[in-house]
């Protein structure tokens, strides 16, 4: 009886081993990382905010929260059709260390009204204008 509850309890971590993988490289599902010591600046004056980092290191999302109203970008760093800032409006990146998005649905995606804004990046710092005509700066 001892061996085979012992079994069975090895066969179900090994299938949830196995999901967690499949789950983590295979499917499309982004995970974003926050970056530790990240600073915010909004018109060059340090402000209150995040950066998680994801997709390889090329996907990120900013946010800021200013008076106690947070707002994200979903930042694109990638040469491709998407590469630049687009504004999330209805969400916001919860200031947790890990955030997952799904590929059903994910946020910062309204169509057809997405706009995507430029943006100037380096090794370790991004840089573009908000909707309110302030420059948001991130480095890390």
């Amino acid at each position: 009886m001892r061996r085979t509850l012992t079994f069975i309890g090895l066969a179900v971590c090994v299938l949830f081993a196995l999901v967690v993988i499949r789950e983590a490289f295979f499917s499309l599902t982004a995970y974003f990382v926050i970056v530790p010591h990240a600073t915010v600046y909004a018109n060059d004056k340090p402000t209150s905010g995040w950066l998680h980092k994801g997709g390889k290191g090329e996907l990120f999302i900013l946010t800021r929260d200013e008076a106690g109203k947070r707002n994200s970008y979903w930042i694109d760093t990638r040469e491709s059709v998407y590469h630049g800032v687009r504004d999330c409006r209805n969400w916001a990146a919860p200031k947790f260390p890990l955030v997952e998005i799904g590929d059903v649905n994910p946020p910062c995606f309204s169509f057809p009204t997405m706009v995507i804004r430029p943006l100037r990046s380096g090794a370790r710092f991004l840089e573009f204008r908000a909707d309110d005509g302030s420059q948001i700066k991130a480095s890390w």
